[in-house]
């Protein structure tokens, strides 16, 4: 498998995991608004993965129809649902020999369905909800079929590079994200809200109620986030799982185990590991996610050195 196959799995699951995120962020930032009509909230949304404000974008903030569409059907912005479903179905079309049959049709039955011309006007005469499960689903195909039906060699592990490293930003961004918010004084209603918002959009919000009950302290949900090593989008358990996908890679391709690339997975993973989150609060809870996301970048950095650029020939 040559490098340019494993960076094209590789994005082919980070593509389809920013859309899963961005997808359910939309939903949940919706059924919120439903109720506490919280207009500047698209804000945090857009600015995480468009990098400006609604109004940048030269929409109302109350034109929630015209957010929607922009965020999932705008084919000239980058990280809109229909570019990102676009780009996926491009990595996923160069590896069909690599991926399982039901993944491929999966994803092209998806790249299909959302270019329907039509579809952008149903969220002007349905409820928009229905069309984000419809696309939802398309998501939820994908994991399964992952998980059911891809070989466990290199592929599926170049994959899951992809989509852990993938959720790792996120929940890094969605976290500094509160915390600079943070400097703008919320009510404790204001601070529910968002919290249960963020934990309903990674689907840590059930889990989360169990764990604390009801009650939404920045404490108990970094403690979530960051250090539960059995929620599925908590930093330390994709760094598990990104370690264990590395360590198989280099036993399937004779790769050193102790070059840079593991060293930097296994002090990230061991670091975690040890830290309570009074430790957290010491060093400061956005210096920690500001550090961490630089070292997460170190490590992107690293796989893109070791797997993609020619450094090593990839078993087939």
């Amino acid at each position: 498998m040559l490098s340019r196959v494993a960076n094209n799995l590789f994005w082919l699951d980070r593509y389809m995991e920013r859309s899963n995120g961005l997808l359910n962020l939309i939903k949940t930032n919706y059924l919120s608004n439903q109720e506490f009509k919280d207009n500047s909230s698209w804000n945090r949304v857009t600015q995480t993965y468009f990098g400006k404000s609604v109004n940048d974008l030269n929409i109302s903030e109350d034109n929630y129809t015209a957010i929607l569409q922009y965020m999932m059907f705008n084919k000239k912005s980058s990280n809109t649902i229909i570019d990102l479903i676009k780009k996926s179905r491009q990595n996923a079309r160069s590896v069909q020999e690599h991926i399982s049959k039901e993944l491929w049709l999966n994803i092209n039955k998806y790249f299909l369905h959302i270019n329907n011309k039509n579809l952008p006007l149903h969220l002007i005469e349905e409820d928009p909800i229905l069309i984000i499960d419809e696309l939802l689903k398309f998501n939820m195909l994908h994991y399964s079929n992952s998980d059911i039906n891809q070989e466990r060699g290199n592929a599926y592990c170049f994959m899951n590079l992809g989509k852990y490293l993938e959720r790792l930003f996120q929940s890094i961004d969605f976290l500094l994200s509160r915390l600079v918010i943070s400097k703008s004084k919320m009510d404790d209603l204001e601070e529910n809200l968002y919290w249960k918002t963020l934990l309903t959009s990674i689907g840590g919000y059930q889990q989360y109620v169990r764990t604390y009950k009801s009650v939404f302290h920045t404490e108990n949900v970094m403690q979530m986030i960051v250090l539960n090593p059995y929620f599925p989008r908590s930093i330390y358990y994709c760094l598990k799982k990104l370690s264990i996908h590395i360590e198989r890679l280099n036993n399937f391709n004779n790769i050193n185990s102790m070059n840079d690339l593991s060293f930097l997975i296994g002090k990230l993973e061991s670091n975690l590991r040890f830290t309570k989150i009074e430790n957290l609060k010491q060093i400061g809870l956005e210096k920690f996610l500001i550090e961490m996301k630089v070292e997460i970048q170190q490590l992107s950095d690293e796989i893109d050195t070791v797997y993609f650029n020619n450094l090593y020939q990839i078993n087939t």
